[in-house]
């Protein structure tokens, strides 16, 4: 029973990332991880707003101007009808001459997408670093179950009332009679003079058919049931206990740390769990990435046990039982297919409006504008499955914002249009029809 009785957790500082330090330190008054990130979120895109606006913006104008060219444009496809590659050009040409922007309405875009890979990574990381913070709380529970229960007496046959580590000490003085490899050495090798290595193997194996051998192993024996009967259990229950008090729900979802699945159960397996912690699974990662400094209680031996699959399995032995009320199914796929179908709303009001605005045109940027609403929804929906379900509560609050954002800009637009128009309208009449450039 190689525990440690002190606790490790202690040793974890948060990563030190900046989405790291705003969603686990910033917004920590949040005590629930994912309206954590729903906030996280919302305030994201009140951020980039200024950048959305702008995109909206020149989009707007580039309507306008598509508008205003719209009898040249026409004429040019008259002219160059034959010419597709000229027509292009043309176009382009009398665009740009228009001040018509093609980069700087899609620039906004860029950044989205920019920060969308840089965002994933650090979500990533804190939900790995959140797995691995879990296990290494309910390992502390453990061990100091553990070692509160080794000097607790429980009747045993042949022995009577005994605990843990009176049965311990017994096996160990039984073991003081057994031979010693260095009673057969001299300076650390075999001496041929006291018979070497065959006259020890010889002397281990009478003393093993000994009664003191016998009773060595009788005491081992009792000792390992002991451990399996009275003391893992009581300290597995603590475990469940411990967890149903850290875990992080959220909704329908179970483990938020794991995808809204229900192919996948809120408790990992050892497999999946150190999958889901590959940036902390070696000692030396830990080490560089929290800033741990190594002792006695934590270095890379005792880490190495710690999340092996012996210590891990004894660890969340009740939790992973199938009986266990916290072990059921992580989710129902609700998140992943809010993901691809607010993914897929998105990208096809992007694309009404920039058809809109003049940006798509027919051909080849009409046609890839087709394939990014299929391949964005298509990429959102391999991210919802395979990463944690908090990474997708993000894609889903983000796509939402986003929709809500261009229904609220394109209605305050259109009424502000209507208000033109109408102004227009009665200049009209009264001074005769203005420059369209002033449009």
């Amino acid at each position: 029973m190689a525990f440690l009785t002190s606790a490790v957790a202690d040793y974890l500082h948060n990563p030190s990332g900046l989405w790291e330090i705003l969603i686990l330190g910033l917004f920590k008054f949040i005590v629930n991880y994912g309206w954590r990130i729903v906030f996280f979120t919302v305030c994201l895109k009140i951020l980039l707003l200024p950048l959305d606006l702008f995109q909206r913006f020149k989009m707007r104008k580039n309507q306008i101007i598509t508008e205003r060219l719209k009898p040249q444009l026409e004429k040019l496809q008259q002219q160059y009808a034959g010419d597709k590659q000229m027509l292009a050009r043309k176009q382009m040409e009398l665009n740009k001459k228009e001040g018509f922007s093609y980069f700087s309405s899609c620039l906004p875009m860029i950044v989205t997408l920019v920060l969308f890979f840089y965002l994933f990574a650090g979500l990533r990381n804190i939900s790995q670093f959140m797995n691995l913070k879990q296990y290494l709380e309910l390992y502390d529970t453990y061990t100091a179950t553990v070692a509160e229960n080794l000097d607790e007496k429980f009747e045993i046959s042949d022995y009577g009332e005994i605990s843990w580590n009176e049965i311990t000490e017994l096996y160990r003085d039984v073991l003081m009679t057994a031979p010693k490899e260095d009673d057969y050495k001299t300076e650390g090798e075999w001496d041929s003079d006291k018979g070497g290595e065959a006259a020890y193997k010889a002397a281990y194996d009478a003393w093993n058919e000994s009664d003191d051998g016998k009773n060595a192993r009788d005491l081992l024996r009792t000792r390992d049931e002991m451990e399996n009967t009275y003391i893992k259990p009581v300290a597995q229950k603590a475990v469940e206990n411990k967890y149903g008090e850290i875990k992080e729900s959220f909704l329908w979802v179970s483990n938020i740390w794991s995808p809204d699945v229900p192919w996948s159960r809120a408790i990992l397996s050892h497999d999946s769990f150190l999958s889901n912690i590959s940036n902390f699974k070696t000692y030396s990662k830990v080490k560089s990435k929290l800033k741990i400094k190594e002792d006695e209680v934590f270095n890379s031996v005792t880490y190495a046990d710690m999340i092996s699959e012996s210590t891990y399995n004894n660890v969340m032995g009740a939790l992973l039982a199938k009986s266990s009320p916290h072990n059921r199914v992580n989710g129902y796929l609700i998140l992943p297919i809010l993901s691809v179908a607010l993914s897929f709303l998105s990208q096809f009001i992007t694309t009404r409006l920039q058809k809109k605005s003049g940006q798509v045109a027919e051909g080849s940027m009409g046609g890839s504008m087709k394939m990014m609403m299929i391949i964005m929804p298509l990429m959102m929906g391999i991210f919802a499955l395979s990463y944690t379900a908090m990474f997708t509560l993000y894609i889903v609050v983000n796509s939402a914002a986003t929709i809500l954002i261009n229904v609220i800009t394109t209605l305050a637009m259109n009424g502000k249009n209507k208000s033109k128009e109408k102004k227009l309208t009665t200049g009209v009449q009264k001074y005769g029809r203005p420059d369209p450039k002033d449009l």
